[in-house]
């Protein structure tokens, strides 16, 4: 028999230091919180799908005989805590360009909206509502003013930051 056999030896456990590397990983997350700019607020949501490509029947140079849809301009103020605090509706490019003021109330917003609507004359589905939102409004109010002109049967609603006047 050989003398020459290997002796057993622990195995050899790798020292991997994890404080360093948790430190390093916190200094990394902490320059990426401090460096990180947002995007600015989208002008404009797209309320409606373009048509499909292959669509035979759609139109991709506009007629400029076409008459030109009817836009309803809300401006909604907001107090400082985010809620509505004042909107107003005027038509763009109308004769009387008065504001109706609504208040704070959405229902008043909803009513006016209606009437506008029922009163159109041409093609309804062209007419658009230009809402003019103050930066600081909640989520929760965009949302509800868009359902509520959805519901007036507005379709192409397009919410807006402030135009300064």
């Amino acid at each position: 028999m050989s003398k020459n056999k290997r002796k057993e030896e622990a195995p050899v456990e790798p020292d991997l230091p994890i404080t360093p590397m948790l430190d390093m990983s916190f200094q990394l997350m902490a320059f990426f919180i401090f460096t990180f700019r947002p995007a600015p607020t989208e002008g404009q949501i797209a309320m409606s799908l373009p048509t499909s490509e292959g669509d035979k029947n759609s139109q991709t140079i506009p007629d400029p005989t076409d008459e030109k849809p009817e836009v309803f301009v809300v401006r909604v103020e907001a107090a400082d805590n985010g809620t509505i605090s004042r909107m107003s509706i005027t038509q763009k490019d109308a004769v009387d360009t008065r504001a109706d003021d609504l208040g704070a109330d959405v229902r008043a917003y909803e009513k006016a909206l209606r009437t506008r609507y029922n009163e159109l004359k041409g093609d309804k589905a062209k007419a658009k509502v230009s809402l003019e939102m103050a930066d600081n409004l909640l989520n929760e109010y965009v949302v509800q003013l868009l359902d509520l002109g959805m519901q007036a049967g507005f379709k192409n609603i397009a919410p807006a930051p402030f135009s300064k006047r």
